[in-house]
Parts: structure tokens; sequence; C-alpha cells
């Protein structure tokens, strides 16, 4: 075996030994065509950080894509997308579905409050809610502060108070 092709060999399988990835695809129709939203969670080889990349295709058109990172971290990273929260629902844009969906992100060294970001995507356009989690134990919670909106979910006010009647269970991590 040629010693080029062996060190090429080696480094490939020790680069597919320290990278992995979760993926998650979700289908739809509605009256716009087709769509796939696509969520990858990757640990990134080189700098021991994570990305998230989301994304919406209909056809071969990517409709919007969202991206978010954990670098340069010394300690535990944070970035699990909340279950319960990704959904496809129509009842914003009739019969459009608008993707919802939300995670939490950070670089903790404990059982510490991270950012939770919570997203909508409707008719291409980016709305949000963001704060830190909540921290609920059988003595007491930690860091219950309301979310912040931005410009953008402040003035769809349906789609802001969905999103606010979903927050608690969508941050809350409970500790035992």
């Amino acid at each position: 075996m040629n010693w080029k092709l062996a060190i090429a060999f080696t480094f490939v399988l020790s680069q597919s030994a320290f990278a992995s990835s979760e993926a998650f695809q979700k289908v739809w129709n509605d009256s716009s065509g087709k769509h796939v939203l696509i969520i990858d969670k990757k640990l990134d080889s080189k700098d021991g950080g994570m990305t998230l990349l989301v994304k919406q295709v209909t056809g071969y058109s990517n409709d919007w894509t969202l991206k978010d990172f954990v670098r340069n971290c010394g300690e535990d990273i944070k970035l699990d997308i909340a279950p319960d929260s990704v959904e496809v629902n129509k009842i914003f844009s009739d019969g459009v579905g608008t993707v919802l969906f939300a995670y939490k992100i950070g670089c903790v060294g404990g059982i510490d409050p991270v950012i939770v970001k919570y997203f909508a995507f409707k008719n291409g356009v980016k709305y949000s809610l963001r704060e830190k989690s909540i921290l609920l134990s059988v003595v007491r919670a930690w860091w219950e502060k309301a979310p912040v909106p931005d410009f953008n979910l402040r003035n769809d006010k349906s789609l802001l108070k969905y999103m606010m009647g979903k927050w608690d269970s969508i941050s809350t991590t409970k500790i035992n």
C-alpha cells in the first residue's frame, strides 16, 4: 500500500471518529408547494465547537437558513433542540406553513441557565423570542425573566401570543 494513501486513509478515519452529526427532517405540503425542514447539529472536529444549521427548502429553492454555533468553549457545550417546539403551523398564514422551533445554546460549567432561542419563520420572515432558560428544582425556580421578542414578533400579536403561551414548556429545565 502506498504510504501517502495510508496516511490519507488514517486521516479520514480520525476525522470521522471526532465529527458527529444529528439530523432531523420534516416534510409538509401547503398551497405554496412541498417543503422540507432540515435541522442539522454537528460537532466540529477542528475546534471542538458545535454548529446548528436549520433551513427550509421548497423544491430546489432554499427559502431561508439559520446558522448558530458555540466555539472556543472550555467547558461543556449545550446545544439542544427543544423536542416539543418543532412544528409547522398553518393557522398564521392562510394555510401556508409557519415553521416554529426552539433550542438551548451555551457554554456551561455545570447546572447553569443557558440562552433559549425560539424562532418562527412565516413567509420567509424570521420572528424570535430569546432569554435564559428557567431552572426548576423541588426547592425553587431560578431566572424567571420574561423572554424578549424581536421587532417582527412584537408586531404580530397572534404569533407573539402563541409563542409566549409555549415559552414556559420550551424554556424550563427541571432539576431533581
